[in-house]
């Protein structure tokens, strides 16, 4: 994955380096190839799981693990399939969610891949970094074994699954209501799986990411960059707080504002709908920080400036229940047959981060 990124910016960089400083360019390299790359860049997670999930069941290991985990996943009203797919979400929902098509039971399956986001995945992690760098201090919380940022950096995780365990008990006793399936499975003999068939279950599913997910991927980027550039000021040069994103970052800000953030946070937040990383880069755009990622010494200090600790704890409580990832938004439509969902999904996540960080804001305030 890294060295697809690497080839994705180098590819960019060599784009700006040969094409003249237009809005052309812009469109072309933070536009329609950003869009390509928050496309190709997921194809990895979801080819090695993919892979590594056919192994596990032509090998019929598939079947004891669910067996194994079923009597505890029961519980919280969900089968022994879904362990794979929630424990698939630590690294990307999107591959996750389309893991538990394994899950023969429609409620089961919907509650699965419903709480799936929950999940800490990978995308969350840079976030988590600069804000638990910026506003974590660094001391040992049990010692030599474990320092306060990185008991921070875990309770983030706990959170998630409290949060996962809680909506899918809800879902299961509500929206989804049913009878608890009968969980029979045939254990099928241990075998050596055929590469022949993992070869085309690889194939089949990247065709079907690129097709669905990866048009609204793309359409969701370019559509970000738009808002970015227009409209131009005198000077002909985008504006990020004159531009409409900047103006929708002022329309939320009285939203945000229980929470002590301004517009600039409300942009960010609004850029981390198309991955949530991206939000890093952003709030370095804004800040005017030529280096901006998560271990940005330049962008950290801005943050304890203009942030104030209990605000910070609050953006990190936001991030750990919210659905900032229209890629997962998008598979969940594929995966769930129309708009109904996702929507639900979205907006009682977004609700839920929303409440966590204003408790969280009000208790550290």
């Amino acid at each position: 994955m890294d060295g697809i990124e690497w080839m994705i910016e180098s590819s960019g960089t060599w784009l700006v380096t040969t094409l003249p400083d237009t809005w052309f360019r812009s469109l072309l390299v933070d536009g329609v190839w950003a869009g390509v790359g928050s496309v190709i860049v997921f194809l990895p997670q979801i080819l090695i799981l993919f892979l590594f999930l056919g192994i596990l069941e032509d090998s019929g290991y598939m079947a004891r693990a669910a067996v194994i985990a079923d009597r505890s996943m029961y519980r919280v009203g969900l089968q022994g399939r879904a362990f794979l797919p929630l424990l698939s979400g630590y690294a990307c929902a999107v591959p996750a969610i389309l893991a538990a098509r394994t899950i023969d039971d429609e409620r089961d399956r919907l509650a699965t891949i419903f709480v799936t986001p929950f999940m800490t995945c990978s995308a969350r992690l840079p976030v988590y970094a600069l804000l638990i760098a910026a506003f974590i201090p660094d001391e040992p919380l049990l010692g030599p074994f474990m320092g306060l940022r990185a008991g921070v950096l875990l309770g983030l995780y706990g959170l998630g699954i409290v949060a996962a365990v809680g909506t899918a008990f809800l879902l299961k006793r509500t929206l989804l209501k049913a009878r608890p399936a009968s969980f029979l499975m045939e254990l099928p003999p241990y075998r050596i799986p055929s590469l022949r068939t993992l070869a085309l279950r690889l194939l089949d599913r990247s065709k079907i990411f690129l097709k669905r997910a990866g048009r609204i991927i793309f359409t969701v980027t370019v559509v970000l960059w738009a808002m970015t550039q227009f409209p131009r000021t005198e000077s002909g040069a985008p504006e990020i707080e004159q531009s409409a994103l900047g103006q929708i970052g002022h329309v939320i800000e009285p939203a945000i504002a229980p929470l002590g953030l301004d517009w600039r946070v409300g942009v960010g937040l609004v850029t981390s709908l198309a991955a949530r990383e991206v939000i890093v880069g952003t709030l370095g755009t804004i800040y005017g920080v030529e280096t901006a990622d998560e271990g940005s010494l330049e962008l950290i200090e801005v943050l304890q400036r203009d942030i104030t600790f209990a605000s910070a704890i609050g953006l990190l409580v936001f991030f750990a229940f919210a659905l900032q990832c229209m890629s997962t938004v998008a598979v969940m439509k594929r995966e769930s047959g129309g708009w109904k969902w996702p929507i639900l999904q979205f907006a009682y996540m977004l609700f839920l981060g929303y409440m966590g960080a204003f408790v969280a804001f009000r208790i550290f305030a």
